[in-house]
């Protein structure tokens, strides 16, 4: 599999891949369908067309194979989340799918009354039955609407779950949880770690993304595992003052970690050293998030002595929500 790196357009501006969190919150504001703001109708239907290009994505990659000289966890994982960015630019203008959504969400009104930013209601009211047709093989009745068909491209257990847990969260945390629970999904298919420990991790290492790896010009190394540069580390390297425990005593300490020039290359890492690392084999092994997280201590993954209690507090708020009080 050859490795393009996609960079979106800066009118587009996409600043992560697709928000699952906003895309929920679109579809409440449509939930009366016809009745609802029609920016918001707008909004959804352009958010499922960037699905639906995603998934057409998705399809394609694995049809083409992946053996080369240059497909690895790390060239795979990024390639998903550009492909995830490029699917929300291809859907502006789009495909026409979103205009054939709008008239669904309308009622019907949009046949009478094209919507401003749409310009091809030809080709989407063409498409618009073999779109029904397939997707309605899926599941049984779970189409039957525009919900239930965004329902089905979104469902991810992880940020289903995590997201109802954390709605009166704070900001930083709602915002932290949105931008990497699909990046910490993918790593937790390529390394077998649950997406729930990895999720936490980076929350712990990186303080919910506001105690990030800083390089010395001020701009992010996107270092959310705390992944350290060993002698053998060929890639970018940034020297920070950091916690270490000895002997149960706290010291402050410089070394060497890693730096990556994306979030993508951070889970990768963390899914490559995790899942192929002997030393983490019973991490990978564990029958459950929370044991696995004590043997990611017993492994040496951190000198903190209470770092299994702490990943497995976050993963709890994730269970249970803020009343948890992390």
């Amino acid at each position: 599999m050859s490795f393009v790196q996609y960079t979106p357009r800066p009118m587009d501006a996409p600043t992560s891949s697709l928000d699952f969190s906003a895309l929920n919150s679109l579809k409440r504001g449509v939930s009366a369908g016809a009745d609802a703001p029609q920016h918001q109708q707008k909004q959804v239907a352009q958010q499922f067309e960037a699905l639906f290009i995603q998934q057409m994505l998705k399809q394609a990659r694995q049809a083409s194979g992946g053996s080369g000289p240059f497909d690895s966890q790390q060239t795979r994982l990024a390639q998903s989340m550009s492909d995830e960015q490029m699917s929300l630019q291809l859907a502006n203008p789009g495909l026409g799918l979103a205009q054939a959504l709008l008239a669904q969400i309308q009622g019907g009104q949009a046949k009478s009354v094209p919507s401003a930013g749409f310009d091809q209601p030809e080709l989407a009211a063409s498409r618009l039955p073999g779109l029904r047709s397939r997707i309605g093989e899926g599941r049984s009745g779970e189409a039957s609407s525009v919900s239930g068909l965004i329902n089905m491209l979104t469902k991810n257990p992880l940020t289903e779950k995590i997201y109802a847990a954390i709605k009166g969260a704070p900001q930083h945390i709602q915002s932290f949880v949105s931008k990497m629970s699909n990046a910490a999904s993918l790593a937790a298919n390529e390394s077998g770690v649950p997406a729930k420990l990895i999720l936490s991790q980076a929350a712990l290492e990186s303080g919910w993304g506001r105690r990030e790896i800083m390089r010395e010009d001020g701009t992010t190394s996107h270092n959310l595992f705390g992944i350290k540069a060993s002698p053998n580390w060929k890639g970018k390297v940034v020297n920070v003052m950091t916690t270490e425990f000895e002997g149960g005593v706290e010291r402050k300490v410089k070394q060497p970690f890693r730096a990556y020039d994306s979030y993508a290359e951070s889970f990768a890492d963390y899914a490559r050293l995790i899942g192929q690392n002997k030393r983490y084999s019973d991490v990978v092994a564990a029958p459950s998030a929370e044991v696995a997280a004590h043997r990611i201590q017993a492994a040496g993954y951190a000198t903190d002595p209470a770092y299994a209690e702490k990943l497995i507090s976050i993963m709890g708020y994730f269970d249970s929500g803020p009343k948890r009080g992390i």
